[in-house]
């Protein structure tokens, strides 16, 4: 008897788990649904409309499709507001229910006598079309199902049996397929997540690698793009010797550590940290003056210094580029006058952070 309240939690906690994790996917696929969905209303009502001198029964439906349109319209254009976006949910249900609003009135007040064919649409498009808990959807069809039924029941009683089992029917039809949906969207949304993961990270180290820096250097060279302050090269001082020293296995557990320590300091200070290559790694530094930007990777040397990597301590010497203010066009410039200061720093003794703000001076700093 426990085994499935149990599974419905796992349940439940595994669309938790996916949709947290693809969050920014769903909103964007929701929004895209909206906007298709309140365009295509837009677009195909009036379509209806033109039919109204040839068709007397809609003669009378006519300020109720153009209410419908109307409202698709106004949500159309409020929804194109940025501050919009975070309320797209609202925006799905409400555009739905508009829908199953107008669907009802003609099942069973526009033509009582005359089976409904539009209704059974929408119970069986709404729960395929976007994105939510599928309890909170199955809770939504449930809910106009019983409303129609219940209309159906005082103001149609000649077809409400027929109604109700054709609706629900639908209804069920919809929610099973629409449910299967959503694991399958998530589910895909997860595996493209965990495709450009394993695409741009290194696997020993967690942090971003050489290719997806190259993806970003050349991002920042847009327009649109926000401009860092300034370049980390650090380099891991004598780390050939301590593989030597150690073996590989040791270096590579070395190497998986010194990432863990720069993820922490990514998720402290406003820095993002790439494996340039070997026992050389690039941070990319945003909003911080050249005081700071040298105050924070003095801080970084401390804590590597100050941290046991597996069996031995190890050191790192660390190059700083400043580049606030500049009018940079290309950022490998800047990552080259990062690693020149680095061969500096090893070259007067290791452990310590020199900078370099331009190609004519480097300042070494002890």
């Amino acid at each position: 008897m426990e085994k499935r309240p149990n599974s419905l939690r796992n349940h439940k906690k595994t669309y938790q788990h996916l949709a947290s994790a693809n969050s920014m996917d769903i909103e964007e696929y929701n929004g895209k649904i909206l906007s298709m969905l309140l365009l295509m209303g837009v677009l195909m009502i009036p379509l209806l409309l033109l039919t109204v001198p040839f068709n007397n029964t809609k003669k009378a439906a006519v300020s109720a499709y153009l209410l419908t349109v109307s409202l698709y319209l106004v949500m159309f254009l409020l929804f194109k507001l940025p501050a919009m976006k975070k309320h797209t949910l609202l925006g799905l249900y409400s555009s739905f229910s508009i829908l199953t609003l107008l669907a009802i009135y003609l099942s069973v007040i526009h033509t009582p006598e005359m089976r409904a064919t539009i209704l059974l649409g929408v119970f069986c498009i709404m729960p395929l079309s976007f994105i939510d808990r599928p309890f909170r959807m199955n809770l939504f069809v449930a809910f106009w199902l019983v409303t129609h039924s219940a209309l159906a029941f005082y103001l149609k009683p000649r077809y409400v049996l027929d109604e109700t089992v054709n609706c629900l029917c639908f209804a069920l039809l919809g929610c099973f397929l629409g449910n299967n949906m959503v694991w399958i969207r998530l589910q895909s949304f997860d595996a493209h997540r965990l495709l450009i993961i394993e695409k741009e990270t290194d696997v020993l180290t967690g942090l971003f690698n050489r290719r997806k820096l190259y993806e970003t250097l050349a991002y920042l060279e847009t327009t649109e793009s926000r401009k860092p302050t300034g370049v980390l090269m650090l380099d891991i001082d004598h780390f050939k010797e301590f593989n030597d020293k150690h073996g590989h296995a040791a270096g590579d557990r070395c190497l998986s550590r010194f990432g863990e320590l720069l993820i922490q300091f990514a998720q402290t200070f406003r820095l993002q940290f790439y494996r340039y290559g070997g026992e050389e790694f690039v941070a990319i530094a945003y909003e911080y003056d050249e005081e700071e930007l040298f105050s924070l990777a003095e801080d970084l040397r401390i804590a590597v210094k100050d941290s046991e990597m597996d069996v031995d301590h190890i050191t790192v010497s660390i190059g700083v580029a400043y580049c606030g203010g500049e009018m940079v066009r290309n950022y490998e410039k800047v990552i080259d006058r990062a690693d020149k200061a680095t061969y500096t720093a090893k070259r007067t003794g290791r452990n310590r952070v020199c900078i370099d703000r331009d190609e004519e001076r480097v300042q070494q700093v002890f």
